[in-house]
C-alpha cells in the first residue's frame, strides 16, 4: 500500500467527501477525523497489485463482480479506505465507492504496516459483504489471509508453491503467482572486520 502521510487535520466526513475525495490528482483517506494522503508507491507494490487485479479481472469476466485497483473507496462508519485491490459485487452504481466488496487486499510498506494490520483490519471485519482480507508483503514472499468463515484467524503463505484459495470468488492463486517479476531488496550481511 502507498505510504500514508498525515495532514495534521481534524475535519468532518461531510468536509471530506466535499473536499477531498474529489481531487483527481491525490487520494486521500480518511480515518477517524483525520485525512491520510496517499503517497507513492514502490514498483514492487504496483507489481504486486497488478499480479491480483489481471487475474481478478479475467476470473471475474461476466460475472456481477468487478475488481478495482487503488481506484474505489471502501467505507465503514465513518472512516473511508482506499484498498489497493476491491472485489466488489454490489451494485455498481455508486461512482467512487464499492458497496459490497467481498475481497480486500492489501500490500504491506513500513509506513502502513501498523494500520493495516490493527485499524483497517478491524474495521474491515465490520463490513458484512467482506468474506477475505489479504496481506501482502513486498519486501519478502508472505501473503497472511483472514477469512471470515475462520473467524478472521490468520493463515500465512510463505512458500512459492504454497496454494492461497479465495474461496468467495472460486479463485486460486499460487504465491509465486503473486510476485511474479518482483526484485526483492537484497539482504545485508555482516562482514566481520
Amino acid at each position: 500500500m502507498h505510504a500514508l502521510l498525515q495532514e495534521n487535520t481534524v475535519i468532518s466526513e461531510h468536509e471530506y467527501l466535499a473536499h477531498y475525495s474529489q481531487l483527481p490528482d491525490v487520494k486521500y483517506e480518511y480515518i477517524n477525523g483525520e485525512i491520510w494522503a496517499m503517497g507513492n508507491a514502490s514498483k514492487s507494490h504496483n507489481v504486486i497489485a497488478g499480479n491480483f487485479y489481471v487475474p481478478f479481472r479475467l476470473h471475474l469476466k461476466g460475472t456481477s463482480c468487478m475488481v478495482y485497483m487503488e481506484t474505489q473507496k471502501i467505507k465503514v462508519g465513518q472512516n473511508y479506505y482506499l484498498p489497493d485491490v476491491i472485489v466488489d459485487c454490489g451494485k455498481q452504481d455508486d461512482k467512487y465507492t464499492a458497496t459490497q466488496p467481498i475481497v480486500i487486499i492489501e500490500v504491506l510498506s513500513e509506513s502502513t504496516r501498523e494500520t493495516d494490520l490493527t485499524i483497517k483490519l478491524r474495521d474491515y471485519q465490520k463490513i458484512p459483504s467482506l468474506q477475505e482480507y489479504v496481506l501482502v508483503e513486498q519486501d519478502f514472499m508472505a501473503v497472511t489471509v483472514y477469512r471470515r468463515v475462520d473467524d478472521w484467524k490468520a493463515q500465512t503463505y510463505s512458500q512459492s508453491d504454497d496454494l492461497i484459495e479465495l474461496k468467495s470468488i472460486d479463485f486460486a492463486i499460487m504465491v509465486a503467482e503473486i510476485y511474479a517479476d518482483v526484485v526483492f531488496p537484497e539482504k545485508k550481511h555482516f562482514q566481520a572486520a
